[in-house]
This record gives structure tokens, C-alpha cells and sequence, in this order.
């Protein structure tokens, strides 16, 4: 027997290495002549910023630069910040890496230490953690029979989604903001990014979405009051793929990498207007669906066939996430009570995703920094790390999920709810693609045996069901016939032995 056989591939994506290494970046600050003396460091903040990220060979490298900012009060009660770069590298080396697709990285902050060393000397430390995501292209082979004949086949339809491409491009954008009152000192800032919209062209896609600007600043006039300000600029961006086609499916995911604001105005050192720079990921993963016919088990009636077996991971089409989300909360504030915000800000995390109860949960953390003043106009810092869940209802039959979400903090609003509490709203989006996940043992190989085909001589032999509804393909294994010779001997239509008693089964 010539057995013919065809192999169609079927591709998902993988995550190689989802590594995290720490950094620490310290400074030594030196305050100008016109700056005035430190009385009290209020809070101190690093903020990173991702340059680069590398793929090369068996190793990842990301460049950056992280800000480290002091926040102060002087003798007048004013607000005073000043802040210093420095610069970070670090690299994740592994022998798999040749073989991936793309990498991402991020890093977030887990502690920051400032110290006056002096009246007008301060020193800084921050420790950075960054995170490594490396994917690759995993193939697996669906075995289907070709022009074979004479072998009986179980097959099982298979709706999923096989992977397109997967890759992440880098753009930047910039503007200028007027500024309403004139800025003496930076005290925070923030930035993200949303897709609303893609569009695929041949090796293309056009995305468009907004990304919105926020930083607060010390006024120059009134160094006791800080300034807010809120920027969008619209995102028209058209990036190239290779490997994209106008038949995928799929989505984009922005991140903000790197955000720079630096003050423009007069030559006193008094600003007017901000220049915004803006660094943003675009990742993006594309697929396409497929319905495939997967063999479970054969058998020959004319000879001995060998199958080898093996388990197939499938994903099946997906549900998009497209969600914004309002978290609100509330926290005491401990001391002398709360007259004002001047200032905050916040951090978004993703600790699990599953689904429970007929329902998609994201669970993550939500951690927010504020810099408050008191009735007495003190001046001090506060903080709270809030859990968050989202809910949505998932018409899954599976509960194994593949679903790696951008969750992105839009905005963050702060109110003193009395002068010993604060009411927090937080406004998240929700990006991305939830994949049921299958295991299925199929056949992905099929030879003849050496050993002979032993033949019965009976034309017709008298078989007892052992159960109401047996299936007819493993009587007929069994028996080494075929379904169809039994259902037309039985007159039969279905698969089952439909509550016979009795079923005549002929030789093949």
C-alpha cells in the first residue's frame, strides 16, 4: 500500500522568555546657586525611559534613561523639584532566540530613595526592573490523507486561528504646548497611548488612536501652586509588516516608551510652552482562520497500518477586548489632614487573567503617588496600592485561555473627599484578544506495518452491542470492516447502534 499523505501548517505564537533583571540607577544632586536650600524632600520619583530595544542574534539588549527627580520644600513653603539623567543597558542572552519573532520590553519602578547629604546636595537611588518578552513562531503539522485509498479515517473539524505575523515597530511624535501660566519647575508627568482604529494595505497597516500628555508644574509666579495640564495628539500613523497580508485578522497594541518634556521660554529659566516628544510602541499580531480536518484514529481493511499520535495545541477564533474601564476607590490620609492635591500620579499592572463563572476576569494592581497639602500649608507625600478586577461575561466552553491584555492608565483624578480621606477615579482601557485554547490528540503519522493482515473467512458475523449506543467505528476497527459496509447491512444511518440488539457485521 502506497500511503500519500499531506501535512498543512498550522502556526501559533510563543513566549521563549518572559525574563526580568534589576538595575539600579543612582545620582548625586547639586543643586544651582539660584535654586534655595532643602528644608524637607517631599518625594522622589524616577521615571524610565526605553531608547531601544534589540534583537540580534541569541541576545536582547534595551538601552534607556532614567530621570531621577527631587521634589522639595524651602524655608518660603514653595515647591522646588530638580532632577537628573542617567543612563541604563541591560541584555537577556539565550540560545532559543535565533528563532523568535520579536521582542518587547518594559520597566517599571520598584523603589526610589532620596537623601539631603547637605543643604544643596541630595543623593538619589531608584531600582529599575525590566522585563523581557521574546516570541517565536511555533508550527505544528495537520496530517491529512492524500490519494490514498483503502485506509477508514475518524476525522474531527477544527475552526482556529493560525498566526500571521507578529512583530513590534517603534514611531515618535512631538508638539508644543502654550502654557497658560508660566512653569518654573517639572514635578511629573505621564503619557499613554490608544489604538482606536487599523487598517491593513498590502505589507501595511495604518493605525490611528490618540495619545494624551499630562504633567504637572510648579508656577513660576507662585511657587506654592501647582499647575496640571492635559494634551492629546492625534495618532495617524502607517507602519510596514513583512509578512502582513490584507487577509489577516488582528490587533495593534501601543505602549508608551519614552516621553520627554522640556521647557521652552525665556532666557531667565522661566518657561512658557513644553516641547513634547513622544516614543511609542506599535505591536502588533495578526492570524488567520483555518478549518482544518484533523484525524483521530484509521485503520486499514487491507493491511496493518502504523499511526503515531501526538497532541496539538489550536486556538480558536477570538474575542476582541476593546473596553474602557473606571476603577474608583477611596484611602485615608493619615497626619494632619488633606486641603489639597497638588499633585498625582499612577501605575497600572496586570497580575492574572482567567475565566471563572461564565466570565472573563483581569485582575492587576493599581498603585497611586500623590504630594498633599495640609490645612497649615505643610506639604507632604501619600500613597496606596489599589486592586482592581474587571469583569465580562465569556461565552467560552473553554475554560484554558490564551489572553495577554494591554491594560493602559488613560487618566487619574484625585478629590479630597474631607480632610482625612481622598476619592481616586481612574480611568483604564482594555486592549486585546482572548483565544480559547484546545488540546487535541491527533494522528500525525501513518505507515504500514510489516506484520500481516489476518483475515477471517466468515461472510457474515452475529454481534451483541455491548452498550444502547455503541459506535459503529469501533466495531467496525474491531472487526476490520468498514462503518459503511455495517450501517448498510443494518440499514443503519446514523453512528451508533441505535438500542440494537443485534448487528450483522459482513466482511470487508
Amino acid at each position: 500500500m502506497d500511503i500519500s499523505l499531506k501535512h498543512e501548517d498550522y502556526k501559533f505564537l510563543k513566549i521563549l522568555s518572559d525574563n526580568s533583571v534589576e538595575e539600579s540607577v543612582e545620582a548625586e544632586l547639586a543643586l544651582p546657586e539660584y535654586m534655595p536650600e532643602i528644608l524637607r524632600i517631599i518625594k522622589s520619583t524616577a521615571e524610565p525611559k526605553i531608547n531601544s530595544c534589540r534583537l540580534v542574534g541569541e541576545r536582547v539588549t534595551v538601552d534607556g534613561v532614567c530621570d531621577l527627580r527631587m521634589i522639595y520644600t524651602a524655608e518660603d513653603g514653595c515647591i522646588y523639584a530638580f532632577s537628573q539623567s542617567r543612563p541604563f543597558t541591560r541584555h537577556c542572552e539565550k540560545s532559543e532566540f535565533l528563532n523568535s519573532v520579536d521582542a518587547t520590553s518594559t520597566v517599571n519602578v520598584s523603589y526610589v530613595n532620596c537623601r539631603a547629604t547637605g543643604t544643596k546636595r541630595a543623593e538619589i537611588k531608584a531600582g529599575l526592573v525590566i522585563k523581557f518578552t521574546v516570541f517565536c513562531e511555533e508550527k505544528e503539522s495537520v496530517v491529512s490523507l492524500g490519494g490514498t485509498k483503502g485506509i477508514e479515517q475518524k476525522t474531527l473539524p477544527v475552526k482556529a486561528v493560525s498566526l500571521g505575523c507578529r512583530k513590534t515597530r517603534s514611531f515618535s511624535m512631538s508638539d508644543t504646548i502654550t502654557l497658560n501660566s508660566p512653569a518654573a519647575f517639572i514635578v511629573s508627568t505621564y503619557a499613554s497611548a490608544v489604538c482606536t482604529e487599523i487598517r491593513k494595505i498590502s505589507n501595511k497597516v495604518m493605525i490611528k488612536g490618540d495619545a494624551v500628555i499630562e504633567a504637572c508644574y510648579v508656577n513660576a509666579n507662585d511657587k506654592s501652586v501647582c499647575e496640571h495640564i492635559k494634551h492629546s495628539i492625534p495618532i495617524n500613523q502607517i507602519l510596514e509588516f513583512e509578512g502582513m497580508d490584507e487577509k489577516y485578522n488582528g490587533n495593534v497594541a501601543l505602549k508608551v516608551t519614552a516621553l520627554d518634556i522640556i521647557p521652552k521660554g525665556e532666557s531667565s529659566g522661566i518657561a512658557t510652552a513644553f516641547d513634547i516628544s513622544l516614543g511609542i510602541d506599535a505591536s502588533v499580531t495578526m492570524w488567520e482562520g483555518k478549518e482544518l480536518l484533523v484525524i483521530s484514529d484509521a485503520y486499514s481493511v487491507e493491511a496493518n497500518i502504523d499511526l503515531k499520535k501526538s497532541s496539538l495545541v489550536f486556538l480558536t477564533y477570538p474575542d476582541e477586548l476593546h473596553s474602557p474601564f473606571v476603577f474608583d476607590g477611596s484611602f485615608s490620609v493619615s497626619g494632619e489632614g488633606v486641603a489639597e492635591i497638588c499633585d498625582s500620579t499612577g501605575t497600572v499592572s496586570v497580575a492574572s487573567v482567567k475565566v471563572e463563572n461564565g466570565e472573563l476576569q483581569i485582575n492587576g494592581s493599581l498603585s497611586v503617588a500623590l504630594i498633599i497639602k495640609d490645612a497649615s500649608g505643610s506639604l507632604s507625600s501619600a500613597s496606596k496600592i489599589f486592586d482592581y478586577q474587571y469583569k465580562c461575561k465569556a461565552d467560552f466552553e473553554i475554560a484554558d485561555i490564551v489572553c495577554e491584555p494591554c491594560v493602559t492608565l488613560v487618566s487619574l483624578d484625585c478629590t479630597v473627599k474631607d480632610n482625612s480621606s481622598v476619592d481616586v477615579r481612574a480611568q483604564l482601557n482594555i486592549d486585546g484578544s482572548v483565544f480559547g485554547k484546545m488540546l487535541i490528540d491527533c494522528v500525525s503519522d501513518i505507515s504500514e506495518s510489516d506484520t500481516p493482515v489476518c483475515r477471517k473467512n466468515n461472510a457474515i458475523t452475529v454481534y451483541f452491542p455491548q452498550s444502547e449506543n455503541e459506535s459503529l467505528w469501533s466495531i467496525a476497527r474491531r472487526y476490520n470492516t468498514t462503518v459503511n459496509a455495517i450501517a448498510r447491512e443494518n440499514s443503519l444511518e446514523g453512528e451508533t447502534t441505535e438500542k440494537l440488539k443485534m448487528l450483522f457485521i459482513p466482511s470487508a
